[in-house]
């Protein structure tokens, strides 16, 4: 039987192989804290800063957020110069490196507030501050703001695609006589705790045809379910088997199941549809993977870093690099040919 039929997640595994990040808190980010400010600034951030903040971002990003959005805690100075996932919210006189700044104005990543833009008198506002440094009065500021640490290896510990493999014991089950593999005692205990049954034997013409819808995708023709059917040697299941496996077909069925986990497509959808461009090498690639048996762990490695193995997988007939083409995935799904910028 193939190695290949079942795949762990394959996104499971590339959303924890990720960089341990160390505690930080907002004393180690704040570059300014001796920075003195004017009456005339402090009053301009409390009657005029103050209030956006509250009215437009408190309710995700302020100290009431649970939870608090993004990481992002925009409650105090010292959080908007620690920042969040993405990095500080603010740099202070700079309100074109502002990732604050960039935001209310619906850059290239992200629009905030989400649901209605700022007028221009709030983003002017705001824009003020920033670029005069940035003012906050010091009573009431946090005096720390901490970002809980990403601990890589207790992540490995508890997620169950990175435990050793273990070869489990077999368990003991009341009907000995049925199993005819040790898969199937695993099959039947459950069963049997369960206080079931197996079904009794599928007869042959319903079998092969299971057999090939599952591993081909095709019925059998008649002249196979009337060779299968009259076949009284005791491996005659087995030929079936062994002769769908070596079936193209069966490449082009199973590759499929891996086509919807990338949401491989032919065209990029949305407005237009356009036609994405060699798509089709992508899924041939799979195919070919699929009926030479190729391993699990080739193939995850073929699509995340097809382009820089040091020895790639070559066609088996016309010799060019196979592995390469795994890398073909990140460029399917659904595209936006005419991104639209909210108008408010």
């Amino acid at each position: 039987m193939s190695n290949i039929i079942y795949y762990p997640p394959f996104f499971a595994i590339l959303a924890v192989v990720v960089g341990s990040a160390s505690c930080l808190t907002a004393q180690e980010t704040d570059k300014d804290k001796s920075a003195a400010f004017t009456s005339a600034q402090i009053e301009f951030f409390e009657s005029k800063v103050r209030p956006i903040l509250v009215d437009k971002c408190f309710s995700c990003h302020g100290p009431e957020s649970k939870p608090l959005e993004g990481g992002l805690n925009l409650s105090s100075r010292k959080g908007m110069l620690f920042g969040g996932d993405s990095g500080p919210a603010l740099v202070a006189g700079a309100p074109e490196e502002s990732l604050l700044i960039d935001v209310i104005n619906y850059g290239d990543v992200y629009e905030m507030p989400p649901d209605t833009k700022m007028s221009a008198e709030e983003i002017g506002v705001l824009t003020k501050w920033v670029k005069d440094g940035a003012a906050w009065p010091e009573t009431g500021e946090a005096q720390e703001v901490q970002r809980e640490s990403f601990d890589l290896e207790a992540r490995k510990a508890s997620h169950w695609v990175w435990k050793p493999i273990k070869k489990p014991r077999v368990p003991a089950v009341e009907n000995a006589q049925w199993p005819a593999d040790p898969v199937d005692n695993f099959v039947l205990k459950k069963l049997e705790l369960a206080g079931l049954t197996p079904a009794v034997d599928a007869e042959r013409r319903v079998l092969i045809r299971r057999a090939y819808f599952d591993l081909i995708g095709l019925p059998p023709t008649p002249e196979k379910v009337e060779s299968f059917v009259s076949d009284e040697t005791p491996n005659a299941f087995e030929k079936v088997v062994d002769e769908l496996l070596e079936s193209d077909r069966f490449g082009e069925r199973w590759a499929r199941h891996w086509m919807d986990l990338t949401r491989y497509a032919e065209s990029g959808g949305h407005e237009f549809d356009y036609e994405i461009r060699n798509a089709f090498r992508y899924r041939d690639y799979l195919i070919r993977a699929f009926n030479e048996d190729v391993s699990y762990k080739q193939l995850l490695q073929e699509h995340i870093a097809g382009d820089l193995l040091a020895r790639p997988r070559r066609h088996t007939t016309e010799d060019y690099n196979e592995s390469i083409l795994g890398t073909g995935f990140w460029f399917l799904g659904e595209a936006k040919h005419s991104p639209l910028q909210p108008q408010h």
